[in-house]
């Protein structure tokens, strides 16, 4: 048995879903559920019920969901001790990347600056969705994360690098025919539905927050530029980055809906028992360098 999966383990269970486990763990279906089958072959205990269509706990796979999530978090927490006793600046630090423009995270200024800094350090990033960096947080697969957050996640210290405005936008091609129209009247097309956990999904959230109703949710987009080609496409409504949505609207691809906006964070965010890691202090002091941040961690 490995930490891998009891980890599949507890996404599948979490998604209820072969497929989105498969897709949030940046792995096949059918490693999925080879991971699976040998996970209850060593333990003797069925786990899952699966047919074609979902997947759920057996009484087992209930009794043994909290054990297997205190292990992956036990597992990240000694993996982490281990490396606060190196004491120095070199190895391995693996850092995940919300799907955003690696220029509007300023992504090559950090790893250029570190990689002077600091010539023995390996960086290896990773780019995935929200809720695979936080997942792979816990688990300590990544060291750190640059991900869009309103709030900071439990566990977990959060150094704030900018506010970011997203905006509801429709296709151009859409103009007229909501002018003037109420948000009511555009839930009644589709809209482009966000990932579940993820940054987005809390920017939506924020935008209807004082209205009561139910988008017609269809394809699911988590990169910003899928979803600036989807509603460009006239696939539906979406929201974008202020920038990106001035530039798609300058471009002539999608219109503004009033003033809906939603304010969030864009942060770096890592373990709590990190905090006197010298990679993790390195790249903070990085970070704070290039967004010319004078306070600290939350």
């Amino acid at each position: 048995m490995d930490i891998r999966q009891l980890r599949t383990f507890v996404t599948v269970a979490r998604l209820s879903s072969v497929t989105k486990a498969a897709e949030a763990l940046h792995i096949t279906q059918p490693a999925v559920s080879g991971q699976l089958k040998s996970l209850e072959e060593e333990l003797q205990v069925k786990l899952l019920s699966r047919t074609t269509s979902s997947v759920t706990l057996t009484q087992s796979g209930e009794a043994l969901l909290s054990r297997a999530e205190q292990a992956i978090e036990a597992f990240g927490a000694f993996v982490h001790q281990a490396r606060a006793l190196r004491g120095q600046v070199d190895g391995q630090l693996r850092i995940g990347v919300v799907m955003l423009d690696p220029a509007a995270l300023r992504l090559g200024e950090l790893l250029h600056g570190v990689v002077q800094r600091h010539p023995a350090l390996r960086i290896d990033v990773q780019v995935g969705r929200t809720s695979w960096l936080l997942d792979a947080l816990r688990s300590a697969e990544i060291d750190g994360a640059i991900l869009v957050s309103q709030t900071r996640p439990p566990g977990t210290k959060m150094l704030v690098l900018d506010e970011m405005v997203f905006r509801l936008v429709i296709p151009a091609r859409w103009d007229q025919e909501f002018d003037g129209r109420s948000l009511s009247q555009l839930a009644e097309v589709p809209w482009i539905r966000v990932a579940p956990r993820s940054g987005h999904q809390e920017i939506m959230q924020d935008i209807l927050k004082d209205s009561t109703i139910r988008p017609i949710e269809t394809v699911e987009a988590d990169h910003e530029q899928l979803m600036r080609a989807l509603v460009a496409a006239g696939v539906g409504v979406g929201v974008l980055r202020e920038e990106l949505a001035l530039e798609a609207r300058a471009a002539g691809e999608v219109k503004f809906f009033g003033d809906r906006v939603a304010t969030t964070r864009l942060a770096f965010v890592y373990a709590e028992d990190r905090a006197d890691d010298q990679a993790i202090r390195a790249i903070l002091g990085e970070l704070s360098d290039i967004w010319g941040l004078k306070s600290a961690v939350d």
